[in-house]
């Protein structure tokens, strides 16, 4: 019995939050709790009990089903509607992962003979080479210089940026690359960059947001907005906002992403994916994303993974030539 109402009050908690959402700190920390496991946890105490947790046998389970369901569904990704035929000059391909230091922290701890001292970035380095992006845009990437030299084989232009020991952004690209500015945003960092291909310019907005609940996410997703309305109204339209933002899709803040300065789309939800990218052994969270504008059509989304990295990647293929 006791086990029922524990399970019953974290049913009603999650729901409150999930559709509430982070209104306040105390409702996004239960917007967290997953729907997906809570199903399955629910569906299980239900069977351990034969059926029998509430009066009416096997009610548990059924709200146990709806909640897997729900859960499922909102972390699955869509269709897109339209197909296009398109050749290689008329798409990019950009890649966005979070590698966490790829398990390397400084160069005396590295032993270039010893592959047991490497981490994981021979294994991340080998997917980039393996897919080949265009485009990769890299949060947290290790502060080593071996490694960012190992980069420039697969772009030969490369931005970064460190603002800890342990945070930073790098962009790697086949093509020129013109760092414009910081940007000032609260919980977070990050810097406006452009691409030029095949003389077309396209603007990227990098964002890498502190992982600790310090304050309620609206605020740093709050902040990117008016920087890409203010550049929108000078004439200096953002057409890719990426990074690790620590705020789930389903964020408040984001609502308006969908409609500012021309629309947004997520491009998670634009291919039939498992849209989670942390944690990489379990991911039931999104919270890195890459938000595409509308002007753009998306034309595949996939993610990737390593062992031991705490967040999985995104790689997408847009059709690029609609493009202002």
């Amino acid at each position: 019995m006791l086990l029922t109402i524990i399970t019953l009050i974290i049913i009603l908690l999650s729901l409150i939050g999930h559709i509430l959402r982070d209104q306040t700190i105390l409702l996004a920390f239960m917007m967290y709790i997953p729907l997906l496991p809570l199903g399955l946890w629910t569906i299980l105490v239900d069977l351990y009990q034969k059926g029998f947790a509430l009066p009416k046998r096997f009610s548990l389970t059924v709200i146990g089903l709806v909640l897997t369901i729900w859960g499922t569904i909102s972390m699955l990704g869509g269709i897109t509607t339209t197909q296009i035929q398109a050749t290689a000059n008329q798409t990019i391909s950009l890649l966005h992962w979070n590698i966490k230091w790829a398990g390397l922290l400084n160069d005396e701890k590295i032993n270039l003979k010893n592959p047991a001292t490497r981490g994981e970035w021979p294994a991340i380095r080998d997917q980039l080479y393996q897919h080949k992006p265009d485009i990769i845009v890299l949060t947290d990437p290790p502060q080593i210089q071996t490694w960012l030299t190992e980069l420039k084989t697969i772009g030969n232009n490369m931005f970064t940026f460190f603002d800890t020991k342990y945070t930073g952004l790098a962009i790697i690209s086949s093509w020129p690359l013109k760092f414009e500015h910081f940007i000032t945003i609260r919980d977070g960092v990050g810097f406006s960059i452009v691409v030029t291909v095949n003389n077309k310019n396209f603007r990227f907005l990098l964002i890498d947001g502190n992982s600790y609940l310090k304050r309620l996410r609206k605020y740093i997703l709050k902040d990117i907005e008016q920087i890409v309305i203010d550049k929108y109204k000078k004439g200096e339209a953002v057409d890719f906002i990426v990074g690790d933002f620590n705020a789930l899709s389903n964020s408040i803040g984001f609502d308006s992403y969908y409609s500012m300065a021309g629309g947004y789309q997520l491009a998670s939800k634009m291919g039939m994916i498992w849209r989670g990218t942390w944690p990489g052994f379990l991911p039931l969270f999104d919270i890195d994303h890459i938000w595409v504008s509308k002007q753009f059509q998306i034309l595949n989304v996939k993610t990737l993974a390593q062992k031991n990295i705490a967040h999985r990647g995104q790689l997408i293929s847009i059709y690029a030539n609609n493009s202002r």
